[in-house]
């Protein structure tokens, strides 16, 4: 149970970081081969913050879009979701009735929902064969179904509307 949080805390850092070339120019044509040729840098906007000793932190400004979850009584809560968060993140901090029993190690399908038609498509992450092996063992399985744990929200899912399934199936019982 330890290695699996320290995994998925470690998995929410990596999420939020990006490798990228340090200063491109000085990269063009060759391909950067050291570690000193590549910066971290957050994909999200970071602010710089004074502390009273005078050294400087770093504090990430959250970014939130509107998501819509239609739970198992067809009730919607409509919630702020912070941009790089997973959608099982989303749901969990908002007390939304998913599981996610295993965390978001995609090793379960108990985080399955559906997607509205016309936000299927919208979805930056692809579907991937992985996630479908899972999605296959899940209860009430549509065309437009994704397990909330491998979409990450961002900017394009302003406004998203999801539906909880009205049961569940984990996949690790089968």
């Amino acid at each position: 149970m330890a290695t699996a949080l320290a995994s998925t805390l470690l998995r929410g850092v990596l999420r939020r970081l990006t490798v990228v070339p340090r200063g491109v120019a000085a990269h063009a044509g060759r391909v950067p081969t050291a570690s000193s040729d590549f910066s971290l840098v957050f994909r999200q906007p970071v602010a710089l913050m004074s502390t009273e000793a005078g050294t400087t932190t770093l504090k990430q400004k959250a970014k939130s879009v509107r998501i819509t979850f239609v739970d198992r009584d067809g009730d919607e809560h409509t919630v702020q979701g912070k941009v790089g968060d997973t959608l099982l993140e989303v749901a969990k901090e908002y007390d939304i009735d998913l599981e996610g029993a295993c965390e978001g190690t995609l090793s379960c399908s108990t985080c399955h929902l559906i997607v509205d038609q016309e936000w299927y498509d919208k979805i930056p992450e692809p579907l991937t064969e992985e996630e479908q092996d899972m999605l296959d063992l899940a209860f009430g399985l549509t065309d437009t179904s994704r397990l909330g744990c491998q979409i990450l929200v961002s900017d394009a899912l302003e406004g998203i509307r999801l539906r909880v399934p009205s049961g569940i199936r984990d996949a690790r019982e089968q």
